[in-house]
């Protein structure tokens, strides 16, 4: 319903920049967690000892969000900046190409940060006292 063409075509990218963020940010926040749980999930079954989770710490989880959410929001900015949906439709590819080498650079540079981010939050909880579980209660 909201896809509407006609609401959408001519309008200033003043207008479609926030709406292309908000869009930006929810995609991204549903896909970046998704993954982050299946890799969990799959990593849970491959790994032949008990071990730590890729993300599994708050703070983990605090830095992965931060990041979807600003990766998200910078997408949606620049796809609506770029004005790629007002694009003929024959020029719509070229468009889509034209944004996808301003996005790979920034989606390569967080994406990079944030997997370096996250180790060293792993590294420096487990050198903090946090330990990876052995499987058996303490108390046995």
């Amino acid at each position: 319903f909201t896809l509407e063409q006609q609401w959408y075509r001519g309008t200033s990218p003043v207008l479609k920049v926030p709406l292309y963020m908000v869009l930006g940010t929810s995609v991204a926040f549903a896909l970046t967690f998704s993954v982050v749980d299946l890799v969990n999930y799959v990593l849970g079954f491959l790994q032949v000892s008990v071990a730590k989770p890729f993300v599994e710490s708050a703070s983990q989880v605090h830095m992965v969000l931060g990041a979807a959410l600003a990766m998200g929001a910078l997408f949606g900015f620049i796809f609506g900046v770029l004005d790629v949906e007002d694009e003929v439709s024959y020029q719509i590819r070229l468009a889509l190409l034209r944004e996808e080498r301003y996005c790979y650079p920034v989606g390569a540079i967080l994406g990079g940060a944030v997997g370096f981010t996250n180790e060293y939050i792993r590294d420096a909880e487990e050198k903090c006292g946090g330990r990876i579980p052995s499987g058996y209660d303490d108390d046995i």
